[in-house]
């Protein structure tokens, strides 16, 4: 391996372990796979097993370092760093989970040491965590969207309509590379508002439904309630904050209701059905997004 560096694996990792990486960055909108990953380090006591070299890895001017000064005195420097660690749920698959700031540099050397990682400890199933903005309102549930290297499991969970050319990320570059090796892969990416800024707890609540679910893996999710509700509510009371933010929202309802109902009737229908919504209909999440802002800003976040 060219960047890993092991530094103690167990001498059984159970049957069946699975790869599951979350990255922050911009696949990662409103913290959705950084917060499952958390909950997953909080609920299952992680162990450390290898480690990466930040200088390999970061851009510092893009990512600094934090630093605390003290009354003129300089304190530790707080450098970026990927976890790569094993948890051991009390039922499912042993998990290997790497998590942390999206890599700048030498993806295709990392992907090649997850790769080697991945046939050193026996593992051949990927998930991936992360969260996307989308045409979606906050009033309505999030919507899941997956990519994997299984068509049945894609047929499964619900195949995206669209074709589409999008920038990679560095956790979709490590998806394809384990794809190519021969991995079952399964990219799980949540759609959440794309005028919504900060945390946006029901992206990692559906993300940790769908682990538990596709991997057996309990996961505790009513530590989310609270938030999701309070989330809720405020961004209920700032869209009310104008005409124009209610009716943009509006207009997000219709089209997800639609997108929906096609949804439906494609389903029954056995048939590929047609986009509902389309690029041109999509109205901007720049002034919905600035307009909350103030509003949330104004209310101390």
């Amino acid at each position: 391996m060219e960047l890993l560096r092991i530094d103690q694996l167990p001498d059984d990792v159970g049957e069946d372990p699975v790869l599951v990486v979350a990255f922050d960055g911009w696949t990662d909108a409103g913290e959705g796979g950084s917060m499952a990953a958390e909950a997953l380090r909080e609920a299952f006591d992680p162990q450390p097993i290898a480690h990466l070299e930040a200088d390999d890895l970061f851009d510092y001017r893009d990512r600094r370092p934090a630093l605390d000064i003290v009354r003129g005195e300089l304190g530790e420097l707080d450098w970026p760093a990927i976890r790569i660690e094993l948890l051991r749920p009390a039922s499912g698959p042993t998990l290997v989970l790497i998590s942390g700031p999206e890599p700048d540099l030498n993806w295709r050397r990392l992907a090649a040491d997850l790769v080697e990682l991945a046939a050193q400890l026996g593992i051949d199933r990927y998930v991936g965590l992360g969260s996307v903005p989308g045409p979606i309102p906050h009033t309505r549930p999030v919507h899941l969207i997956a990519t994997s290297s299984d068509p049945d499991l894609l047929d499964r969970i619900g195949r995206p309509h669209e074709e589409v050319t999008v920038p990679a990320s560095a956790q979709v570059a490590i998806e394809a590379s384990l794809r190519d090796a021969g991995l079952t892969t399964l990219g799980l990416w949540v759609r959440i508002p794309h005028y919504v800024a900060g945390e946006y707890p029901e992206a990692a609540r559906a993300l940790l439904e769908q682990v538990s679910s596709q991997l057996g893996t309990p996961v505790e999710l009513s530590a989310f309630d609270e938030d999701i509700a309070d989330h809720r509510s405020r961004l209920d009371i700032a869209a009310q904050g104008s005409d124009e933010i209610r009716d943009h929202v509006a207009q997000l309802e219709r089209m997800y209701d639609a997108d929906a109902e096609a949804r439906r009737i494609a389903s029954e229908s056995g048939e590929e059905r047609a986009p509902a919504i389309t690029e041109e209909q999509v109205p901007t999440g720049d002034v919905i997004a600035a307009e909350i802002e103030r509003f949330l800003q104004g209310r101390g976040g």
